[in-house]
């Protein structure tokens, strides 16, 4: 709002303000005092004012302590900060930069034991002697993998580059050379002095020092940090708060001292040393934290403090992680297996050399200068070793991580492609920013989820009440579609467009609304009610630019009540800090205000006592049911019907309040009044004084009437909670909100319900709580299916003991798991992230976080999988991330669509390609048993390099892309398939083996059935067929075998599949006569090109007889077997996945289901060793005498305290002015 100043100034260049004419204060009007003028800082650069010569004096400047707990910081003086070397404030959440990327990401590449394993190899086989598959048969393909790794991870970086930009290049006004300039956010540096403007989010952590609005005063919301809603007051000190004017400014010399960056986002010291050296303390009340936001007030000017990775947000922060998912971590285990089954072979054929070499080493064509003797041929079986070491190398996959990282990429591409997930109103995509984890999605067990920006859009409609026994409020609330939805029902939102699309006020009733309830007989008790919400608050309101009535009000409930009140008739005008006025039907009514006896959440209530128009006394509460109703009078008329209401109400997951007022007598009240401001006053125990004097006025009231207000749901989330949960996963919400809120909130996301026992953890010493914990944990440890039925409740304070300690923090898990949803409440940024890896470290599972606020990336990144909602409050949640998405219903399509079609594709490309490799390569294992153990490979040196990365990679990147098993609605239709997830039903160590059983009889057949049928067997020209045209045959067999083999692991075909399958063995004779033609086309005389001659004469095999019969016999018996067993298996195996398979087209979900009740997923189990149980308590007699709630009537209700000295304050200092 505008100000008055005495004497105006024009305040910026750039942007304009809204209008306003601000004026420079008079800052120095005489000489300081020798104490004023005296340099607090010890040789500090602190420039004090001359006022005979009107110059400033700057002594000499002081040598930083770097191991001080404090540090000075010259505002607004880039020379003399410079030598501190503060940190620039750019984020950055890249992994790499443009001179550490080649040899980071190398370095990290072979991390892998397979780059490494195949690095050794390529040196090996540079050496001539050693290697029988020729020099760079595996240098090419190691160098393709690398650089096809390096190529996708420098595109992710710089997707991430790209984010870290938007949000380092947003505008920040700062003062420069006298007037406010727009600069980058990356180019803020600390001691600068910013200006910050309305909705502007804060570029760093500022020091308030002025503010647009009387008494310094500033509205800032902090859900991005604490997940709370409700407005927060910050306010400058009052020496500084008339500094306005960058002239001022500009000639004003401060210095500030702060505290060192820290993590604690509700703690600041700090002293600010003003030009004439007085020093004002400053404290949290006058920091405004970088991830929050201006509100309600036109501009604020501060000092910066801590900028970038200082920050406190930042300080919560971590860096960003190398993250692996749960398949590849058994991959890398899968290798190490097969490496040492290699090693065996190895070992076996080395030895069987070494013996073949001592018995047959005098043979004439072997050996001419060969002594059999034990050191000759012990340096044969050395050189063997290696020589099978090479020949054997491609047993682990080559192409594996190469195809794995190509499969994800594309596979990224395409769920940021899918339009079911993009969100129109903000534009915003699904975006994958690490595609390694796209596997991971299919196997999430537990979600750990924020409140505020995720779950909830951040906005307080007033949807219902009741009065006088009657329910008025024909709004349909996201719970109550959900539970109709999945009844089978359907609710009609029977509120016209126009009020369903104001944003506003959304509240419709034809009784009550265009003021039709002042004609109807309940006009009296509906005006009472009114009156009520008009008057009880400490809502404060100002004048916009058009003179419209802006309500400021720390409480979004509060807020929600005033507009509900003034659209139906009742409006809040104006206030003083005695005087609240309220118009009714165009006439003006003046309360006086005489005691607010505020809100808590021991008193759960809120009371005004007001004198009416006419003089009377009048006691106006308002709070939780549970508190309240036994201050009623009884019986109450309406009480019974009222609470049933507030059941309804409470079901349909509103914030409820009851509301009541009582008429004082004046002799009961003074007594009362001077009790109270003793206890106000009161040096010991001021606060419980204050509460129990308070409740001596409130009683005998009467019944009013009752609110139901909406924290609004994003759009689906109630849906997505109840398909998630049939997914078998667990959510956890995770909030900074208080606890009455988090438990509504999981009431109105159906993670709570009144059917459960409710556990609240209580206790304030460690053995409280762990005796809680483990009276509860052994109740739930001897009741039967209680898993079912449990919901625990955790507020932060509790929750930091319980973190601190191994035997709190293990049986508190312990007893979590059992609970069907967990809340925490008043959880700051790193106990969310503690949280997350409590579960993540100690628990057999997959971990999920989502969060849209700065103050969920410390989560987001300690999770296995990070998702972050974009598009609202925000990027650095989502540029923390490993996936984004524009609102929380997209989680349920991403999870069980998307995460478990990449689980089950990158199961069978793993399996696939351990089993494709083995199937050729141990045909080189069967042919060292027919060439003397010599080495020599049956297959040319070519066709093996180009195996992997031709003739076999394309068929299954295509599966591992594009399969899908079941369509996506029918994967959405039965969130019970998503339990193949959390059993690892497509990829454990039974499948494993199995395919390499499965691939040890290929092999076996795919070598002998041609070995045997050609060995002997001649050309139509009477020439023998020899080793090399048997290695084709052998090849060819292997090719058609695999390919028939990926062709029964597709569930869907597209013309795709055909072109890559049929494709990639087309490919193999077209090589095969390009390769031999090359030595006609070029006729150059090189030996190479002399193997391609040869290569040409064994095309003719193609043209024989014997080919095409061995070929069909071969195929025939490895494929038949593996048809019948699928066709067995299904047939044996009664399982919910084949069915739908076979009959979702043909049959509803209720005609599949009933055959096949919830199916239940492997229960999570704790890797740490369980404690003893303790004997055993009855949980039904446990749970309902000391922790079950009864009926729920949805009591919330956020309100900061203190807000009787602001108003105070407030409009004192109106007043005055």
């Amino acid at each position: 709002m505008s100000i008055n100043r005495s004497e105006e100034k024009s305040i910026l260049t750039k942007p304009p303000s809204s209008n306003k004419a601000l004026h420079e204060p008079l800052l120095i009007n005489s000489k300081t005092s020798d104490d004023e003028s005296e340099d607090l800082l010890t040789g500090g650069n602190l420039q004090t004012y001359n006022t005979d010569n009107g110059t400033f004096n700057t002594p000499r400047a002081p040598k930083h302590d770097l191991k001080s707990t404090t540090r000075v910081i010259y505002v607004n003086d880039h020379v003399a900060n410079q030598p501190f070397k503060f940190p620039k404030n750019d984020i950055k959440t890249t992994k790499y930069t443009y001179l550490n990327f080649i040899f980071k990401n190398l370095w990290e590449q072979f991390h892998r034991f397979a780059n490494c394993y195949f690095l050794v190899i390529a040196i090996l086989q540079l050496i001539p002697t050693l290697s029988p598959t020729g020099q760079f048969t595996t240098f090419i393909p190691l160098g393709m993998v690398l650089i096809f790794t390096m190529m996708k991870d420098a595109y992710e970086d710089i997707r991430r580059r790209y984010s870290d930009n938007i949000t380092n290049k947003r505008i920040a006004h700062v003062l420069r050379d006298g007037a406010f300039v727009d600069v980058f956010w990356k180019d803020v540096q600390t001691g600068d002095i910013v200006r910050v403007c309305n909705k502007e989010p804060f570029p760093c952590d500022l020091i308030v020092i002025s503010s647009s609005e009387h008494q310094g005063i500033c509205y800032i919301e902090t859900s991005s940090l604490d997940g709370e809603t409700n407005l927060k007051i910050r306010r400058s000190r009052h020496e500084t708060m008339d500094m306005i004017s960058p002239n001022v400014l500009e000639n004003t010399r401060m210095t500030l001292e702060s505290e060192k960056p820290n993590n604690r986002l509700y703690k600041f010291e700090g002293t600010l040393i003003m030009h004439n050296g007085k020093k004002l303390s400053l404290d949290p009340e006058q920091v405004c934290l970088r991830g929050s936001s201006l509100r309600n007030t036109d501009f604020i000017i501060g000092i910066a403090v801590f900028t970038g990775h200082d920050t406190k947000l930042m300080m919560n922060t971590k860096e960003t992680p190398h993250k692996t998912s749960r398949i590849e971590r058994m991959t890398n285990k899968l290798v190490l297996l097969v490496l040492a089954l290699e090693i065996t072979l190895i070992v076996i054929c080395d030895i069987c050399l070494m013996i073949w070499t001592a018995n047959n080493g005098k043979m004439w064509y072997l050996f001419k200068s060969f002594t059999v003797n034990a050191n000759e041929v012990a340096w044969i079986g050395f050189k063997g070793f290696w020589t099978f070491l090479i020949l054997l190398n491609n047993l682990i996959p080559i192409s594996l991580y190469v195809s794995i990282e190509a499969a994800k990429l594309v596979q990224g591409i395409i769920i940021s492609k899918d339009l079911q997930m993009y969100h129109e109103d903000t534009d915003t995509p699904a975006n994958v920013r690490s595609s390694a984890l796209n596997e991971e999605l299919g196997q999430v067990n537990f979600i750990f989820s924020d409140k505020t920006g995720t779950l909830t859009e951040n906005k307080m409609d007033f949807m219902k009440c009741s009065v006088a026994g009657e329910l008025y409020g024909t709004g349909v609330t996201e719970i109550a579609l959900a539970a109709a939805k999945r009844e089978g029902k359907t609710i009609v939102d029977n509120r016209p467009p126009h009020v369903k699309n104001n944003p506003n006020f959304q509240f419709y009733d034809e009784r009550l609304t265009n003021g039709v309830w002042q004609k109807g007989a309940s006009r009296a008790v509906i005006e009472d009610f009114l009156r009520l919400l008009a008057v009880c608050h400490t809502v404060i309101p100002e004048r916009g630019k058009g003179q419209e009535i802006i309500y400021q009000a720390s409480s979004p409930d509060e807020a929600a009540l005033v507009k509900a009140a003034k659209y139906l008739g009742v409006e809040f005008i104006a206030r003083t800090p005695n005087e609240v006025t309220i118009r009714l039907s165009g006439v003006d009514e003046t309360y006086q205000v005489l005691d607010i006896i505020e809100f808590s959440s021991d008193r759960k209530r809120q009371s005004v006592i007001v004198r009416d128009p006419q003089g009377k006394l009048i006691l106006l509460c308002k709070g939780a049911d549970s508190v309240l109703y036994p201050l009623l009078k009884q019986p109450q008329a309406y009480g019974d019907i009222t609470l049933k209401h507030l059941e309804v109400m409470g079901t349909e997951g509103l914030r409820t309040l009851l509301c009541a007022k009582a008429y004082l007598d004046e002799a009961e009240y003074e007594q009362w009044h001077r009790e109270y401001e003793e206890a106000k006053t009161s040096l010991e125990d001021r606060t419980a004084k204050v509460e129990s004097t308070a409740a001596k006025i409130e009683k005998n009231m009467e019944l009013v009437g009752a609110t139901g207000i909406e924290d609004k749901l994003q759009s689906g989330v109630a849906d997505t909670i109840y398909e998630l949960g049939n997914a078998g996963i667990k959510i956890w919400v995770l909030t900074g909100d208080k606890l009455e809120t988090a438990i509504n909130i999981g009431f109105a996301c159906d993670l709570l319900n009144s059917s459960m026992s409710i556990l609240i953890v209580e206790g304030h010493t460690y053995s409280d709580i762990k005796e809680f914990l483990e009276t509860s944990l052994n109740a739930a440890n001897n009741a039967k299916e209680s898993e079912d039925v449990l919901g625990l409740v955790v507020d932060g304070e509790r929750l930091h003991s319980i973190l601190e300690d191994h035997t709190l923090r293990e049986v508190f898990l312990q007893l979590a798991v059992k609970c069907k949803s967990v809340v925490c409440c008043r959880v700051s940024p790193k106990q969310k992230a503690d949280v997350v890896l409590l579960v993540k470290q100690n628990v057999d599972s997959i971990t999920l976080a989502i969060g849209d606020g700065a103050n969920d990336v410390s989560m987001i990144q300690s999770a296995h999988v990070g998702i972050g909602i974009s598009g609202v409050e925000g990027l650095q949640a989502a540029n923390s991330s490993d996936y984004s998405i524009g609102q929380f219903r997209f989680l349920k399509r991403l999870l069980l669509v998307h995460g478990r079609w990449s689980y089950r594709r990158v199961s069978k490309l793993v399996l696939y390609c351990f089993y494709k490799n083995s199937i050729l390569y141990l045909t080189q294992l069967w042919f060292v048993f027919f060439n003397g153990y010599s080495g020599t490979s049956i297959h040319d040196r070519w066709t093996i390099g180009l195996y992997n990365l031709v003739f076999s990679c394309m068929p299954i990147l295509v599966l591992a892309v594009l399969d899908r098993d079941v369509p996506a609605t029918v994967a959405e239709k039965f969130p019970e398939l998503y339990y193949q997830g959390h059993k690892n039903a497509f990829f454990n160590a039974r499948v494993f083996v199995g395919w390499i059983v499965n691939s040890i009889f290929h092999s076996l057949v795919c070598f002998f059935v041609p070995f045997f049928c050609l060995v002997g067997a001649k050309f139509p020209d009477g020439q023998d067929i020899d080793t090399y045209s048997i290695g084709i045959v052998v090849y060819s067999c292997v090719l058609v075998v695999i390919t028939i083999k990926i062709a029964l692991e597709t569930s869907s075909w597209t013309w795709m599949h055909v072109l890559f399958y049929i494709g990639s063995l087309l490919s193999w004779p077209l090589f095969i006569f390009i390769y031999g033609s090359l030595f006609y086309a070029f006729r150059f005389p090189y030996p190479v090109l002399k193997e391609f001659y040869d290569i040409l004469q064994e095309y003719r095999i193609f043209l024989t007889p014997h080919f095409w019969i061995v070929l069909m016999v071969t195929v025939a018996l490895c494929c038949l077997r593996d048809v019948f067993w699928k066709f067995w298996v299904r047939i044996q195996s009664r399982k919910l996945y084949y069915e739908v398979q076979a009959a979702h087209d043909k049959k509803s979900r209720e005609e599949i289901m009933q055959h096949f009740p919830f199916e239940e997923g492997l229960p999570v189990t704790i890797k740490r060793k369980k404690r003893s149980p303790l004997e055993a308590q009855n949980l039904k007699k446990f749970f309902t005498n000391i922790t079950k709630p009864g009926e729920y009537r949805g009591f919330a209700f956020s309100q900061t305290e203190n807000q009787q000295n602001l108003i105070s304050e407030y409009y004192g200092d109106k007043e005055t002015k």
